[in-house]
């Protein structure tokens, strides 16, 4: 079944539905190991959900229910039709507090954080030692996001970032250490002052071990920021 003619602020049940019939058995028991969720799994591609996420109308009560229906794909599904003037800042708190996958973080972070007046604050609150794990992954996703697109924070800002991290790493585990190493990246990404900075913390990081819900690699930071890639795009 296509999507391309289901245009319309669909329900809740439609909606459910149409996951039913994208579903694919085979690839939802090949990635629910990988994924290690509690959550129902379809085995839906991200590139049909976001098909369909351009073909029905947003709709914050339909969003909520997806989120809440205990299946992998609708998650994802509610992040991408969320009315995002319509979430509060006590929803962001009570959902990231729910999420378990590298995926679902991903698509929470980008779709509906980074587009909320409340990027900055969950960037600074969401990376205290006191949080879960994902939390913190979280909040430092926030970081990277305004390392990325911010253009009115300065460099004393994401240098107080760097020292946190220079601190906290060799005590980090699993998601957070992922979302401290993807930071340090970001940051040294953003000029060459701060490539800089970033670069004395990766020497003394060495190489590292990066993991999401379905590889892990080894990553080389301070040879990734010294990068032509990087270095190219940089500025003063």
């Amino acid at each position: 079944m296509t999507t391309s003619h289901l245009v319309g602020r669909m329900t809740y049940t439609e909606v459910l539905h149409t996951l039913t019939t994208l579903s694919s058995p085979k690839k939802a028991e090949r990635i629910f190991p990988q994924l290690k969720v509690q959550d129902k799994v379809l085995g839906i591609g991200l590139m049909k959900l976001r098909a369909l996420s351009k073909t029905i109308k947003k709709d914050h009560e339909r969003a909520q229910k997806l989120w809440q229906s205990g299946i992998y794909e609708a998650k994802l599904l509610a992040t991408l039709t969320e009315e995002l003037p319509k979430v509060s800042e006590e929803q962001m708190d009570k959902q990231v507090e729910e999420i378990k996958t590298h995926a679902v973080a991903d698509y929470f972070t980008k779709n509906i954080v980074a587009k909320s007046p409340y990027l900055l604050q969950k960037a600074n609150s969401w990376v205290f030692m006191d949080k879960p794990l994902m939390v913190r992954h979280i909040g430092y996703a926030c970081v990277c996001q305004l390392a990325k697109s911010n253009q009115n924070l300065d460099n004393n800002y994401f240098e107080k970032h760097l020292i946190i991290i220079d601190v906290q790493i060799e005590q980090a585990k699993s998601y957070a250490k992922d979302g401290q190493i993807n930071a340090l990246i970001a940051i040294g990404s953003r000029n060459k002052h701060l490539n800089k900075k970033a670069l004395k913390v990766a020497r003394k990081i060495g190489k590292t071990t990066l993991t999401n819900s379905r590889s892990t690699k080894i990553v080389d930071v301070v040879k990734l920021l010294k990068s032509d890639k990087i270095q190219s795009k940089i500025v003063d």
